[in-house]
């Protein structure tokens, strides 16, 4: 039973993502850029932060 209800689920999120997530690999690439450009931005945020408080 609780195999049935994990297969329902997986499959569930497997569909929710694949509607999400674009399917073309240069919007994939772009979206992950994008993600990584903000991480560096945290990044010197937090550094600038740290520098400021010494």
């Amino acid at each position: 039973m609780a195999v049935a209800v994990l297969g329902i689920i997986m499959l569930g999120v497997r569909g929710v993502v694949r509607a999400v997530w674009p399917q073309s690999s240069a919007h994939r690439k772009e979206l992950l850029r994008e993600w990584q450009r903000q991480r560096e931005v945290e990044r010197e945020r937090q550094r600038r932060e740290i520098d400021n408080r010494e």
